[in-house]
């Protein structure tokens, strides 16, 4: 029998992948104040990421890329897992990210992407009845991360070659 090699999936800026394949690894690369979203139901074993890079779509702007932003990810996220077959309430979900990349920038300014990034998540997530089970965010590191299907495994990896399992 023949060893299983695992299909790695990058999950670019606004986008979002649904699988079902236990081979398959979606990977976030390059995480600085983006949010990557790891959504995982462990008994349907349909695993999702979405790569978020704003807080908020301005009611529906920008309908090219909608999980370019966290109000718009997180509901798509979850509707393309549903029609994947998970359920809502077995859905795990992990996040990362959320840096800040820019120094000197204030806590509030309009100018910390990260935090409000990491606000509109919350905010997004608390809408749905969804909560963030663990989470690897803040500082001012970059970060990539991983969603292995076959397990449901969440790994980040940080800039200083830190490894987390979420």
């Amino acid at each position: 029998m023949a060893a299983s090699i695992d299909v790695n999936i990058s999950v670019g800026l606004g986008e979002i992948h649904v699988s079902a394949d236990p081979n398959a690894v979606l990977i976030c690369y390059g995480l600085g104040s983006c949010i990557a979203l790891s959504a995982f139901d462990p008994v349907a074993k349909v695993g999702a990421m979405a790569h978020i890079v704003l807080p908020a779509s301005n009611n529906g702007a920008n309908a090219l890329l909608p999980a370019k932003f966290a109000d718009r990810a997180i509901p798509l996220t979850v509707e393309k897992m549903e029609k994947a077959g998970a359920q809502r309430s077995k859905i795990v979900i992990k996040m990362a990210g959320g840096a800040k990349m820019l120094h000197g920038v204030k806590a509030g300014s309009i100018l910390d992407i990260g935090e409000r990034n990491i606000v509109a998540v919350q905010q997004a997530m608390q809408a749905l009845g969804l909560k963030i089970h663990s989470q690897d965010i803040r500082g001012d590191w970059g970060r990539c991360l991983w969603l292995y299907i076959a397990s449901g495994l969440t790994r980040v990896k940080t800039a200083e070659q830190r490894i987390i399992d979420l």
